[in-house]
């Protein structure tokens, strides 16, 4: 039987043997194997090599191929990785092939070989490096919706989810509102619009949620999507389900779909709530935004760099099946791609809004993008810090983004941006 031993004690052991050895014949020499064997749990024939000073009794390497990439590799994979907005191992693989060509554009070109293994890389290994780097972060939601009643029986309840979109222009809208931890008062509110096909996602922002204002955001929102809208769906909110969007729609001489979720199903509406919080709630937080200029700047902030960035630079995926084998949930996506890429593949776009979208992506640049995203961030941070906090708003339990960047513009003046931050926006995404 194999007896626990240190490593001091095994060779030890191992000497001893082989001074027991010494003049022994066969079956002597066969009777020692055979406690080594049982001793130290080892087999014959290493047995053998170790009483022949063949092997040490050191750990063995573990099997399997040599690593392939190192802190180069990593450096690289980080800095696109924040870039990125930290996206998964799938995505990220999938996000090498549209940001290599701007990383040698802004840090220099990489060795022919570096480069050949960082485009081959897999999505695990790229999880596996890039572990350390990663940082778990908790989050909390409020629900802000209030039932629309007026027209709840004239707006249908959507029956199928998405399995019957195959063309862009179908989208589902909701509101996200950044009150803080508590809804008194005005604020601040985003509105996201997500085409179920494409997953092409824009955000607004409005102060509070009028049925004007929404419906003005919807009405800009429609002049820059570069296709038509064929569907509008969205929840039971007062903000959606009124005579103004219902008129705007209905109205027309090609009607728009328009039709609603279930009451508090918010898995009808699955494609809009996975973009709140990816959308608005990662780049903007829980903080209470409470004045228009915020609502201002946080549209500008939407419209100029972060729609773009997102539509054009992050892959995402979209959900093929979802299976249950034995007690668990198998979900299969399909392999990711951009908005752009997914609405070009549609074929539903004209070639002169086609090449319109293709040198409008051709002037842009994804880490530039990023700046002006960080850059419009700490503006807002800035106007936050102005204004007096209510005496009913206690801090929140996790640091936001934008609560990040009020610590860290604490120190900077108030006046007008630097010459750099006031460089010209890129062009409108979608005006076509």
């Amino acid at each position: 039987m194999e007896t626990k031993m240190s490593q001091i004690g095994r060779t030890e052991y191992l000497q001893q043997m082989r001074e027991r050895t010494a003049g022994r014949g066969r079956k002597g020499r066969g009777e020692i194997l055979n406690g080594i064997y049982e001793t130290l749990g080892l087999s014959r024939k290493h047995a053998i090599k170790l009483m022949n000073g063949q092997v040490g009794l050191g750990k063995r390497r573990r099997g399997g191929p040599r690593r392939q990439y190192g802190e180069a590799k990593r450096r690289v994979l980080k800095q696109i990785w924040l870039g990125a907005n930290q996206p998964c191992g799938k995505l990220l693989r999938a996000s090498l092939r549209l940001w290599l060509p701007f990383y040698e554009k802004h840090d220099g070109g990489l060795e022919e070989s570096l480069r050949r293994r960082i485009e081959r890389i897999s999505a695990a290994s790229i999880d596996r490096l890039l572990r350390p780097c990663r940082v778990a972060a908790g989050k909390r939601a409020r629900l802000g919706t209030r039932p629309g009643t007026l027209l709840r029986t004239q707006i249908p309840v959507r029956l199928t989810f998405g399995e019957e979109v195959h063309a862009p222009g179908w989208l589902e809208a909701d509101t996200v509102a950044h009150c803080g931890d508590h809804g008194g008062g005005d604020y601040v509110w985003s509105i996201t619009f997500t085409d179920i096909h494409t997953q092409w996602t824009e955000a607004r922002a409005c102060f509070n949620r009028g049925q004007a204002a929404v419906l003005e955001r919807v009405k800009e929102l429609e002049r820059e999507l570069p296709f038509p809208i064929l569907g509008f769906d969205s929840d039971n909110g007062g903000e959606f389900l009124n005579h103004h969007l219902a008129t705007y729609f209905l109205g027309r001489k090609r009607p728009v779909s328009f039709t609603r979720s279930r009451p508090h199903k918010k898995n009808d509406n699955a494609h809009v709530e996975q973009k709140n919080w990816s959308h608005v709630r990662q780049l903007v937080g829980y903080a209470r935004l409470e004045h228009p200029e915020q609502a201002r700047l946080l549209n500008e902030l939407y419209r100029h760099a972060w729609n773009p960035w997102r539509n054009f630079f992050c892959p995402v995926m979209k959900l093929q099946s979802k299976t249950r084998e034995g007690a668990r949930w198998v979900r299969r996506y399909d392999p990711p791609q951009t908005p752009f890429e997914r609405l070009k593949a549609s074929n539903k776009l004209d070639h002169e809004q086609l090449r319109r979208l293709e040198k409008l992506r051709s002037q842009l640049d994804p880490f530039t993008l990023k700046a002006q995203i960080e850059e419009r961030l700490r503006r807002l941070a800035r106007l936050s810090s102005r204004f007096p906090k209510r005496a009913t708003s206690s801090p929140s339990a996790f640091p936001t983004p934008l609560a990040l960047w009020a610590s860290a513009s604490a120190g900077l003046p108030e006046g007008p941006p630097s010459a750099e931050a006031q460089s010209a926006p890129p062009p409108r995404c979608h005006q076509l």
